[in-house]
């Protein structure tokens, strides 16, 4: 008994002289009253990532320092140390000081402004990195009439996440070079905020493990999301697959990832996604060599998810692509994109996650020409691929709308050697829906670029059709067009804006329409390929 309470006593003098000794022997303990120098922004709403620049908060933040938005609780910051607090403001916050809490004592007041939530759109980016071979960028977008002010979050795996803040023009586009912002080496996902309505793309730029070059980029996701699927995927030789998951959130994520092979069979491997961080898998490393799977991924967390891939296509066109994942089945896809030109080979992935068997109907509204049908059955728990140009036979451009009986996933690959000078491959997601706007980010006619927009009415009416080009210096260009009903358009961008011009667009239409923008390149002139991305229709 003595012996207990020996142990009790030291136990309680080591927990007092962890109070009592100086700031420099006890970690997470401040060496000085905190002190608020600078809260930037001054101003924002609620759920946007705010810096706190001082001294005296100590190295951590622990379980007894806080920040509190006029007495509300902001809770575990993103980053903490002595000199720099990032954190969220709380979703309950009211106009009021800002004050930071440690050990010592309570910090000066800095007054902080909530303002009225605004039609604000987040965007979410899975992937990125700044590894060697590597070049990353995001391209920020406002086609309204007032500045917009952006704030970016970079979620680095193996790093402190940085926050930055940039102005974004009336009608002007901006491009943001990351590798600058967060320096070489890293994997990063990304989260965008603004105090208004801006669109937002991601190209990068890659000579892959020194053996394949090219680039992808992607629409972001307008939203989080505990479900994400993806039709494509395959492991044969020549291709490398990967699985990026982002999670925004401030509470780990335990995620569940299906993998759905084309016989029916299926595993499910769990993984974590720590709070304000990314997560990769190898997909080839996770399932081996030589099969064809669609992904299912499933989390008790909100987060977002993208499949990049890269590959030597037949030993000879090689490039990369990506995708952001679906988040639900639908039983309606439109691709406003295809051709089998010669150069083109073009392919269709149905992913069937449900329980029965999908019986799939697939219109191609084929340019200047009467539509073609297929039908195909989808069995339950499996994908299977279309192989485009042995059902339209060549040289014909044709969108796609397919309708099945079942909630489905549905992808478009494409590989080319276009106009036999650059070569390798992109890929998108469906959309479910048409629309009357449609907005791309991404855009340029600098040489060695050839930019191109492909537009589908799948309707019974003529669509009157109004094209916005918007500069970097805040200058617009004008297009009207008619599109006919059940048919296809393609607009080269070069021959519209010129040469040299850095180009993001806004597509009005009376009726609704797809609208989707392929890019070909030889990026510094040295990496060659393509890239493709479904426009973005904001949230009603």
């Amino acid at each position: 008994m003595n012996r207990i309470k020996i142990i009790i006593i030291i136990m309680v003098v080591a927990a007092l002289s962890l109070v009592i000794m100086p700031a420099a022997q006890g970690a997470g303990i401040a060496q000085e009253a905190p002190t608020i120098t600078v809260v930037t922004p001054a101003a924002g709403v609620a759920g946007i990532p705010v810096s706190i620049q001082g001294s005296g908060f100590g190295p951590l933040q622990g379980l007894i320092s806080k920040i509190t938005f006029n007495g509300v609780d902001a809770g575990q910051a993103i980053y903490w140390s002595d000199a720099l607090i990032w954190v969220i403001v709380p979703a309950t916050a009211t106009t009021g000081p800002v004050v930071v809490t440690t050990l010592l004592e309570a910090s000066n007041p800095v007054q902080f402004t909530i303002l009225e939530q605004p039609p604000a759109i987040p965007s979410y980016f899975a992937e990125g990195t700044t590894r060697s071979g590597f070049e990353e960028w995001l391209t920020l977008y406002n086609p309204f009439d007032v500045q917009v002010t952006a704030t970016v979050t970079y979620l680095i795996a193996d790093a402190a996440n940085r926050i930055r803040y940039y102005n974004v023009p009336a009608h002007a586009r901006v491009n943001i070079y990351v590798n600058s912002e967060i320096g070489s080496d890293h994997d990063v996902s990304v989260s965008v905020t603004a105090s208004e309505r801006l669109f937002v793309e991601r190209p990068m730029y890659f000579n892959y493990k020194n053996k394949w070059s090219g680039g992808h980029t992607t629409q972001p996701a307008l939203a989080t999301s505990n479900t994400w699927y993806f039709a494509e995927g395959t492991t044969r030789s020549g291709f490398e697959e990967w699985l990026c998951m982002g999670n925004p959130g401030i509470t780990d994520a335990n995620v569940n990832v299906t993998y759905i092979f084309s016989d029916g069979n299926s595993v499910t491997l769990p993984y974590t996604v720590p709070a304000f961080k990314r997560h990769t898998i190898d997909v080839n490393a996770t399932i081996g060599p030589e099969a064809d799977v669609a992904l299912k991924v499933e989390s008790d967390q909100p987060l977002v998810a993208e499949r990049p891939m890269y590959f030597n296509y037949r030993s000879n066109w090689n490039d990369g692509s990506i995708t952001l994942g679906a988040r639900a089945p639908a039983t309606t896809w439109y691709f406003a994109e295809g051709t089998t030109r010669s150069g083109f080979e073009e392919w269709l992935c149905l992913a069937n996650p449900q329980t029965e068997d999908a019986t799939v109907h697939v219109t191609y509204h084929k340019a200047g020409a009467e539509d073609s049908d297929q039908y195909i059955d989808v069995p339950a728990g499996r994908r299977r691929t279309i192989d485009v140009n042995a059902v339209l036979g060549p040289e014909v451009d044709a969108a796609v709308k397919i309708d099945s009986d079942k909630a489905i996933i549905a992808e478009r690959p494409m590989y080319f050697n276009y106009q036999n000078k650059w070569n390798g491959g992109h890929v998108s997601i469906g959309t479910n829906s048409t629309a009357g706007n449609w907005y791309l980010a991404e855009g340029t006619t600098r040489s060695g670029f050839e930019e191109w927009i492909c537009l589908l009415n799948p309707g019974e009416l003529e669509a009157a059709i109004h094209v916005e080009y918007s500069f970097q210096d805040g200058s617009t260009q004008d297009q009207d067009l008619l599109l006919m009903p059940d048919q296809r358009f393609s607009i080269l961008v070069n021959g519209v804006v010129g040469t040299g011009k850095d180009v993001a667009v806004k597509i009005e239409s009376d009726q609704g329409i797809i609208a989707e923008r392929s890019m070909y390149f030889s990026y510094h002139e040295a990496w060659d390929g393509g890239s493709n991305a479904i426009g973005c229709v904001p949230p009603d």
